[in-house]
């Protein structure tokens, strides 16, 4: 049994960019826990457990679904949730295909439920995790200048099944599903 999830890769060439461009407000966190680069992606949904039977059915249901044509998404501002004044998780956002990336999440999401595997429900909110806080922070200085120099710009032209417990770093990616098909 692993731990599940599917979720957005993030090509090399924009991880680097990211990585430089949010280096600046990342780095007097540098004592927490960071997201290695390795395992930057955006989460569509965080299955966790679940059995080998489930993950074969699920495999097959994510290589058949109709799930829509490739699309641009902008990475562009730090958040933290729950909010920037009680920061657990420092994340940096989407602006640019926000509306077409929570679309395929309520896709995935609902084909979820017509298996019977449960998710974790939380409202979608498109972002990549950089850093676990190890106690609530007021991150609210980070989020004056929040917004990146340039807005990173990448086509989201598949999505993953990602098991992270067969591999930390980079997670064991499971199944890899392409949009458009």
């Amino acid at each position: 049994m692993g731990r599940y999830f599917i979720g957005i890769p993030l090509p090399q060439e924009v991880k680097k960019k990211l990585k430089v461009q949010s280096w600046p407000g990342l780095s007097r966190y540098k004592d927490e826990k960071l997201v290695p680069q390795a395992n930057w992606h955006l989460t569509l949904a965080f299955i966790g457990n679940l059995e080998e039977s489930k993950v074969e059915e699920l495999k097959s249901l994510l290589q058949v679904f109709q799930w829509g044509a490739p699309f641009k998404i902008g990475v562009r501002h730090f958040g933290a949730f729950p909010t920037m004044e009680e920061g657990r998780i420092l994340y940096m956002g989407c602006e640019k295909g926000s509306d077409d990336i929570t679309l395929l999440a309520q896709k995935v999401r609902r084909q979820l439920d017509d298996l019977g595997i449960t998710y974790d429900d939380k409202p979608f909110v498109p972002h990549i995790t950089l850093a676990r806080l190890r106690s609530p922070k007021n991150l609210s200085r980070l989020s004056e200048n929040g917004k990146m120099k340039q807005e990173v710009v990448f086509e989201v032209n598949e999505m993953i099944l990602f098991d992270s417990e067969k591999q930390k770093h980079p997670y064991a990616e499971v199944e890899t599903i392409p949009l458009g098909n």
